[in-house]
């Protein structure tokens, strides 16, 4: 199992959060962060949790995009209780541009 605070920094980093001005899926950033060997072993959890987040479907006539984000965040926590506020917060981040 991946150590919680490596996979929610990963979260982090890979999108780019905090660093740039939208979403920005990078593997660079996990190698520069953790080393090739540990970015190998994280990036595959990081796009599961992607792939997951992608695959949640708001209810359009009862959301706005900013509700719709903070639903997607709860979905989120609620389905991953090892992520930490920032990681949550770098998905609902990556959703509501998605969907923008």
């Amino acid at each position: 199992m991946t150590d919680p605070s490596m996979l929610s920094l990963a979260v982090i980093r890979f999108l780019g959060y905090g660093m740039a001005t939208h979403p920005d899926e990078d593997s660079a950033r996990l190698v520069d962060e953790f080393g090739t060997e540990t970015a190998s072993k994280l990036e595959p959890d990081v796009r599961q949790l992607l792939d997951e987040l992608n695959n949640l479907k708001p209810d359009w006539s009862a959301h706005t995009l900013v509700t719709a984000g903070a639903w997607a965040k709860e979905e989120m926590r609620r389905s991953h209780p090892e992520l930490n506020k920032g990681a949550l917060d770098a998905l609902e981040w990556a959703f509501t541009w998605w969907w923008r």
